[in-house]
């Protein structure tokens, strides 16, 4: 079942007196904040049964999307170090995905200490498919004169996150939990 309530009363810390960015008013970002948690995990739900249907995990569905994103050609380096993953996590992954029927690896013609890997037709199959669930969604809910504008919007929301969450301190410091 997909969540679309939202928390009542919302996060307590962003209530009717925060502070928010200019032109939010005082509630706004408390909703959209609630909003965008509501979308990760419908998100979380979609991703969970996708990857139910086709015998995937999460994981799995992100490796082979930013296969499909690279033009099907890349390194297990380089997809771990955009997915965070070691290099043991992405040498099982390949050797999953490989075994499964969704990917394919080749030595790489540029150094023949590594290699490529690119989807199958099975895994432009799934990938297709996984995306055609989310074109939909996106269809039932966004006109087509705002994808652009959308699409430009979760980018920039995007390098945001990569200010501002990726490695950043903490706004307010959490102390630290007490021992047991």
């Amino acid at each position: 079942m997909l969540v679309t309530t939202p928390a009542d009363p919302g996060p307590a810390a962003l209530g009717p007196g925060a502070p928010g960015p200019a032109g939010l008013a005082p509630g706004d970002l408390a909703r959209l904040l609630d909003s965008f948690r509501l979308l990760m995990l419908n998100h979380s739900r979609v991703l969970d049964h996708q990857g139910d249907l086709f015998g995937l995990g999460d994981t799995d569905i992100r490796f082979l999307f930013y296969v499909w994103a690279t033009g099907d050609l890349v390194t297990p380096k380089r997809a771990a170090d955009h997915l965070d993953l070691s290099s043991g996590a992405m040498t099982n992954l390949v050797d999953r995905l490989v075994e499964a029927g969704h990917l394919d690896r080749r030595r790489n013609p540029a150094d023949r200490r590594s290699v490529i890997v690119s989807r199958t037709p099975r895994g432009v199959e799934v990938t297709t498919a996984i995306a055609s669930a989310y074109a939909a969604a996106f269809a039932d809910v966004v006109p087509a004169s705002q994808h652009g504008t959308l699409a430009d919007t979760l980018l920039d929301l995007g390098r945001a996150f990569d200010r501002h969450g990726v490695g950043a301190a903490p706004a307010t410091p959490v102390a630290p939990a007490a021992a047991a």
